[in-house]
């Protein structure tokens, strides 16, 4: 990673990361860590964290523990959340969303083409299915 990719990490986890960090953590009731994994990032995408990312697993997290059901069930199976970049070409075959040993994992593009990524309603139904 490059110094312009590590000063675009840096004001995005210092201007961003810390709000949705802690919005997450009164949603869920529960200290998620949520990691993102810049270096595999390209350094146009990486100005999409915040709208394309963060807000939807923000809003999806906010749809699933809007009862004490998916409050418990988050609290019970997830950790941390663990974000990865994939290449836009390509990206919507491969594009992923996991859960093992209490990682959540999102790979997706998140600057590409909105075929490559998650929406909210996506992610909410995968947590409601897998947990």
């Amino acid at each position: 990673m490059g110094l312009q990719e590590k000063k675009t990490a840096k004001a995005i986890e210092d201007q961003y990361l810390g709000d949705y960090q802690k919005e997450i953590n009164e949603v869920t009731g529960k200290e998620l860590h949520v990691n993102i994994n810049w270096d595999t990032f390209e350094l146009d995408f990486m100005k999409f964290i915040p709208s394309v990312c963060l807000q939807r697993l923000t809003d999806a997290f906010k749809e699933v523990c809007a009862d004490d059901m998916g409050k418990e069930a988050i609290q019970e199976s997830i950790n941390s959340v663990e974000v990865y970049c994939i290449p836009n070409e390509g990206a919507e075959a491969k594009k992923e969303l996991k859960i093992e040993d209490g990682v959540f994992s999102l790979t997706a593009c998140w600057g590409g083409h909105h075929s490559g990524y998650f929406s909210d309603l996506v992610i909410r139904e995968f947590l409601e299915n897998n947990l």
